[in-house]
């Protein structure tokens, strides 16, 4: 079996109470079965508060209770987990316990990362002077799971790879190899993908400034529609796309080369993230096919908070995680954008 994740894996480390965004907020967590019995024998008065703090959802699962501001019940004023300070780490459930790290499994293959929704996980990813990954190889030949094409795993594994080189050590400008990874997409998937099974995807025109400004906006009113975690999050949108709308052509060009000038690193940090969202979602087609509406999502992200940054410069990290925790940890929205970027003439004309 081969394992795999990103060379900065090991250095990362929870900040604790010294996180600028907890990831103890917002999401309702379900503590597994292992976890409620064990917290049957915490130390009183531990029992107690954690019996108090744990509810029914509307699917009947138990969870964490979120107080009026989201927050979980058992976040303590220091920003700690009770559970964690006051009983230890081994007793968090699997969920809080292996978060930000995730891990996707096909049999013959184990990806594990950090999710950029973690600021201190977006932080490295963002300082990372390439994304590179870290490879064992315990010498099994495991076959891929049952349901798991081999062949389309195979092509999947071998076109990521290639991508993954392409955005770090290609020619041309981010938005030009991030144009080459849809065609390599759309290529690949009338190649594999029987044409009974698959969509016909449009092909996003090239980022011409204008044009780029316009997908922009367009981008940032689909965003705003979808099932927000935080209602400042559409809000954000809203008022970014009607300050691009607001940009004359040359206003527009002058912002993104004041911020481009400010910050040099801006590619590198933009192609970081274009590779780790490659690396996270390209072989989910192995469950639904759709290869060219996962690279069309990387594209999409990269346009986003590009343009979020032109308007908050030093604050790629906190947007990055504000972007992964409202779309890539929400299965509807992901699934939403991902469909709606492979409308056909999904993106608008230029302006």
């Amino acid at each position: 079996m081969v394992e795999r994740r990103p060379d900065y894996y090991t250095s990362f480390h929870c900040l604790g109470g010294a996180c600028p965004d907890t990831c103890c907020r917002d999401w309702s967590v379900v503590p597994d079965e292992d976890a409620l019995a064990d917290y049957a024998a915490a130390p009183s008065p531990l029992r107690e508060r954690i019996s108090q703090d744990l509810a029914t959802d509307e699917d009947g699962d138990v969870c964490f209770r979120l107080d009026e501001q989201g927050l979980c019940a058992l976040l303590t004023p220091d920003g700690l987990c009770a559970i964690q300070r006051d009983w230890g780490e081994a007793h968090l459930c699997g969920h809080c316990a292996a978060y930000p790290r995730f891990t996707e499994e096909f049999g013959c293959l184990t990806e594990t990362a950090l999710a950029v929704s973690c600021p201190e996980a977006a932080r490295l990813l963002l300082e990372a002077p390439q994304f590179a990954l870290a490879e064992t190889d315990d010498g099994r030949n495991d076959p891929p799971f049952d349901g798991v094409d081999p062949d389309l795993l195979a092509a999947l594994e071998q076109s990521r790879a290639r991508i993954l080189t392409l955005l770090n050590d290609g020619e041309g400008t981010i938005w030009e190899k991030l144009r080459t990874m849809l065609s390599r997409a759309k290529a690949l998937e009338t190649f594999l993908i029987p044409s009974d099974c698959r969509r016909e995807y449009p092909f996003p025109p090239p980022p011409f400034p204008d044009l780029f400004r316009a997908s922009a906006i367009w981008l940032f009113n689909l965003l705003a529609e979808l099932d927000p975690l935080r209602p400042d999050w559409p809000e954000l949108l809203k008022a970014r796309a009607a300050q691009l709308s607001a940009l004359s052509p040359a206003d527009y060009l002058r912002l993104r080369a004041d911020y481009e000038r400010a910050n040099p690193r801006w590619e590198r940090q933009l192609t970081n993230l274009a590779c780790y969202l490659v690396f996270r979602h390209w072989h989910k087609a192995v469950n639904d096919d759709d290869i060219y509406g996962r690279a069309a999502l990387v594209c999409a992200a990269c346009t986003v908070l590009y343009h979020l940054s032109l308007f908050q410069p030093g604050e790629e990290a906190a947007l990055w995680t504000r972007f992964s925790r409202e779309i890539e940890h929400d299965e509807n929205n992901l699934a939403d954008l991902i469909w709606a970027l492979s409308e056909p003439d999904a993106l608008p004309d230029p302006l």
